[in-house]
């Protein structure tokens, strides 16, 4: 069984927010990630796509609902919680 990879989920999800605008990206014809800019200089056709919708899927296929606000909620908490003991144990 393949491991997941968290970290590259995560900056991928990033980068389609720094690339987002007002909650669409550009997807080329090979669902490449492209400015607005980038196509137009290089006369490339462009999509646009539902960011939020983007990330949902990424997420989605690796097993956690990011959609659903309890996850979020539970996640950020855990989050919070494994930051506040890892300084704990540190102290």
């Amino acid at each position: 069984m393949e491991k997941t990879n968290w970290n590259n989920a995560i900056d991928k999800a990033l980068e389609v927010l720094r690339m987002s605008d007002k909650g669409y990206v550009m997807l080329d014809m090979y669902n490449n990630l492209i400015t607005p800019e980038e196509a137009a200089f290089n006369k490339v056709s462009v999509v646009p796509y539902n960011a939020l919708k983007f990330i949902e899927n990424q997420f989605r296929v690796l097993g956690l609902d990011i959609a659903d606000k309890t996850v979020r909620i539970k996640l950020i908490a855990l989050l919070e919680e494994f930051d506040r003991i890892s300084k704990e144990k540190l102290a």
